[in-house]
């Protein structure tokens, strides 16, 4: 990649990442969207969900909305509205501080992560192992095992061999 090729995928990087805290700020569940997430989800996935942040339950709408004019599959649908689950009750500057560390230099903030320990630093850990985090509680709730999949693979680099998973992980990284 181009220096200049790279300072625009920065730029545009920084510029989602901006979207996507503001966007949180005031982020809030209309009343036909939570008719939709009790129509989709178990009574166990819609517990889940019910206790993710209200900014995470809004990115997960907002990418539920996507994949679903997408015609993509019930097992994506509902990965999408759960894939965060793992992430558990979030300061926003621990969500900043990841975020920073990761843009200055990729696994630099796993120095400061723990499992266990003060919750700044078990905060950031959590963020990073979101994912299988996530799809262990879907799994232990009864999800499908699909959606188990889908949210253990969605941190990850779109594989080759599953399209499916593939443009999960591409919406996810745009909404």
């Amino acid at each position: 990649m181009t220096r200049s090729a790279s300072i625009r995928h920065a730029a545009s990087r920084a510029r989602y990442r901006v979207r996507q805290y503001t966007k949180g700020i005031a982020a809030h569940v209309r009343p036909e969207e939570a008719a939709t997430v009790r129509g989709l989800l178990s009574p166990a996935g819609l517990a889940l969900f019910l206790r993710m942040q209200r900014r995470d339950q809004r990115h997960s709408l907002d990418l539920f909305h996507v994949l679903a004019a997408e015609d993509a599959s019930h097992d994506s649908q509902v990965a999408a509205l759960l894939h965060d689950v793992g992430k558990g009750e979030l300061h926003d500057w621990q969500r900043i501080a990841f975020v920073l560390l990761e843009a200055v230099r990729p696994g630099l903030g796993r120095r400061l992560e723990v499992e266990s320990g003060p919750s700044w630093r078990t905060g950031l850990w959590r963020l990073r192992h979101h994912a299988r985090l996530g799809a262990e509680r879907l799994a232990a709730a009864g999800c499908a095992p699909r959606v188990v999949e889908i949210v253990a693979a969605h941190t990850g680099a779109p594989p080759a061999d599953d399209a499916e998973v593939a443009r999960f992980i591409e919406w996810d990284s745009r909404t």
